[in-house]
Order: structure tokens, then sequence, then C-alpha cells
């Protein structure tokens, strides 16, 4: 089973900073887990949200500012707002590539056809499905993962409509059969964000692939313990 730091651990460092990334790789996260968003001028910015206020009281959207603005900027952390591509000379580990608008594809493919090293250490993932697609057209090879609210009554022709081969769930209500399903259709699922003993372990015992949390320190002991 995977551990992944979800915005490299958002309980334990600066969401999505390189402080978080590298903390997460030297706990020992199997991987990190960011969010994209594409600047004015074409840049791909690592924030969840849209906008900058909630991490930098800042109300001003990413798609509205260009690179330079958006480097000066502090966030409340004190940290920096990083580009994906310095996430990856940050780290060694693999990075999970939450791609949060249409916008972000082209600007994506840009960046792997310069850097196509990097292809092997990325899983894109999306909500929007056909992203997924049509970068999997262009790049063969890239592992993805289809982000989903629910749970399917099919959800490896889900999966397979998209041509990932991981179905990313919210982790409430994920149990074995269920996992057992995907898994007889050859899907691995991956499950966000369950962030205490009880809810990790519940995910543990259905048998997931990869958790993603916010608490990748406790993730990590749990599977551990369970592992003896």
């Amino acid at each position: 089973m995977f551990v992944i730091g979800h915005r490299g651990g958002g309980d334990l460092f600066p969401e999505n900073t390189l402080k978080a990334f590298r903390g997460a790789e030297k706990i020992g996260c199997n991987a990190v887990e960011c969010d994209v968003h594409l600047s004015l001028d074409g840049s791909l910015i690592v924030n969840h949200d849209a906008d900058l206020n909630r991490v930098a009281g800042i109300n001003k959207r990413i798609s509205d500012m260009k690179l330079q603005e958006i480097l000066a900027i502090k966030l409340k952390s004190g940290e920096k707002i990083p580009i994906l591509e310095d996430v990856y000379k940050s780290i060694s580990i693999p990075v999970i590539v939450e791609l949060k608008d249409v916008n972000t594809v082209k600007a994506m493919i840009k960046l792997f056809n310069e850097k196509p090293e990097i292809i092997k250490r990325t899983i894109v993932i999306s909500f929007y499905h056909e992203i997924l697609l049509e970068i999997k057209k262009h790049i063969p090879t890239l592992e993805s993962g289809a982000l989903l609210g629910g749970f399917p009554v099919d959800p490896v022709t889900v999966a397979k409509s998209c041509k990932s081969n991981t179905l990313s769930l919210y982790f409430e209500g994920i149990n074995r059969s269920y996992v057992d399903l995907c898994h007889k259709g050859g899907i691995n699922v991956s499950v966000w964000t369950p962030n205490s003993e009880e809810e990790i372990l519940s995910c543990i015992n259905a048998g997931v692939d990869s958790i993603g949390t916010d608490r990748p320190d406790l993730a990590i002991k749990l599977f551990k313990e369970t592992a003896k």
C-alpha cells in the first residue's frame, strides 16, 4: 500500500509547498499529491484553490496573475508558491498531479514533451475525465487516475473510459467488496483524506492500494503495525 502526502501532508506542513513535499519524502511517504492551476502567462502553479485568498490573504485568481507576480508572494506560512517543475526538482519520489481545470492540459503536455524523464514519476488525476483521455492521447505511457466523489455501479468502465488504471475515491463508504470489484477489473483503488486513526484503518482493512492523507505519518505508522 502506498502512502501519499496529500498536498504534501497538509496537517504536518504548509500545504502545497516545497517544504511540505520535502517533509513528506523525509518521513517516508511513497508519493506526494499536489494541485495545479494555470497562470495568466501559462505556468503551472501549485495551489489547491483557484484564488490565493485562503493561503495568502490575496483576493486574486491565479488565472488572472502572471508568474512573476505569483512568485513574489509569500504565503501566510511564510513559504513561497511553487511551480510544478520545482516540485520534481525538490524531491525524488513520485508526484501525483491533480489538474484543477481543463486549461492545464496543453501546459502539462508541453512540460512532458520538454522533460520526458518526469513522465515515469507522474500520475495525473482529475475530476475532469476528458482531460485524462486527452493527455493519454499524447503521452500513452503516462499513468492516470480518475477522481470521483461517489461509487458508480460499474467503476471499472468509468476508469477504462478515460484510459485510467486507478480510481481515486473519497474514503467514506469504501469497503472490501467494492475494492475487490475494482481489482477484478484490473483497476487500482486510491482513497483521499482519511486523517484519523479510525478512518485510515478502515481504508487499510478495505484493501485499498493507496491512501492520500494529510496525516501521512499516522498512515505510515498504522500500515507498519497492521503489516506485522
